[in-house]
């Protein structure tokens, strides 16, 4: 079993049609005159092309040796006794507020780490949400890959802006197998439900139907704090409203205690110190069931060989464009 450790840098080999294309169009010339000089650069016209080719193909192996492929060296199976947790992150545009330091989608980040790191009681997924919502890491007991594509989120990683808190938490109901003897949804959101088509109060009823616990922590301060934004230079400046006053991203805590409350969790303030030992005092008290789960033991790093193969690709191309450079 593959994995790259950062996918999204794969996207950068798209750029390389862009870069063959800029290199050959560089490269072309007039035509001569018919006669006994097209002649003779017939044959170096024939690879005016190779060089750009082949600078262009380095330039896909070293994306792809960027994004660190690995490969999984076994699986190890054992049983476990435990309860399955979904994670729900917001990623909207308000998470850039910087009432919690650095600003509050690191400090979410950071707080979802601490649980993933001192959570040993069974199996855990990552959803992610803004204007909608999308699985980043189905359920696992491997908390090095789920710290890994938790490193992977941030706000734009959804594109559509907004809070929709109602289909995040249908979609980690989703996430739970029947297997199940304890499940627990822990959201971590900052803003009111102003997107999706499942409305919180709806969806906290759904989990509670499935036995599922909420326990919603509220991610910034109780007075709120504006929104940055910045412009195409780089300027810095707040969000502000029709009437030009400056937007207060406010977390909707009476909301996340409902939906808590209709579920029989908890609802926290980030401000709150006392919140991830809460949670893991709740969990330790639930119901478990022996769990069969999977563990890859190690990994083998595969990024040499592309980045090898990309360094003679890039000799190789290089020597070919000096040769013409002399000879032309």
């Amino acid at each position: 079993m593959g994995l790259f450790l950062h996918p999204a840098l794969l996207w950068l080999s798209a750029l390389a049609p862009l870069i063959f294309y800029i290199a050959v169009r560089k490269k072309e010339t007039s035509i001569p005159f018919p006669g006994i000089s097209l002649a003779k650069s017939l044959p170096r016209a024939r690879f005016l092309w190779l060089s750009p080719l082949l600078l262009s193909l380095a330039f896909v192996c070293f994306t792809v040796a960027a994004a660190r492929p690995r490969l999984a060296q076994g699986v190890q199976k054992k049983k476990i006794v435990g309860v399955d947790v979904a994670l729900a992150i917001d990623l909207s545009g308000s998470m850039m507020a910087q009432d919690l330091k650095p600003d509050r989608i690191e400090a979410a980040k950071a707080m979802l780490k601490r649980f993933i790191k001192g959570f040993d009681q069974g199996r855990m997924a990552l959803v992610a949400f803004a204007g909608r919502s999308f699985t980043q890491c189905p359920l696992t007991s491997d908390g090095d890959i789920l710290t890994s594509l938790l490193d992977q989120l941030d706000v734009g990683s959804v594109r559509i802006d907004g809070t929709a808190i109602g289909d995040a938490v249908i979609n980690c109901i989703n996430k739970f197998k029947g297997e199940s003897a304890s499940k627990v949804i822990v959201l971590l959101t900052d803003g009111e439900n102003n997107a999706g088509a499942v409305d919180p109060i709806t969806a906290a009823r759904a989990a509670a139907k499935e036995g599922i616990e909420i326990y919603a922590i509220g991610i910034g301060t109780p007075g709120g704090a504006p929104v940055p934004a910045y412009g195409p230079l780089g300027q810095k400046f707040y969000l502000q409203d029709q009437f030009g006053h400056v937007l207060l991203a406010k977390v909707d805590m009476n909301t996340l205690k409902e939906m808590a409350a209709i579920t029989g969790g908890k609802a926290f303030q980030a401000t709150d110190n006392k919140a991830l030992k809460d949670i893991y005092e709740a969990i330790s008290h639930m119901k478990k069931k022996e769990l069969t789960v999977e563990k890859i033991r190690g990994y083998h790093e595969l990024f040499p060989y592309p980045a090898g193969v990309g360094l003679m690709l890039l000799l190789l191309g290089g020597a070919l464009f000096a040769a013409r450079r002399r000879l032309s």
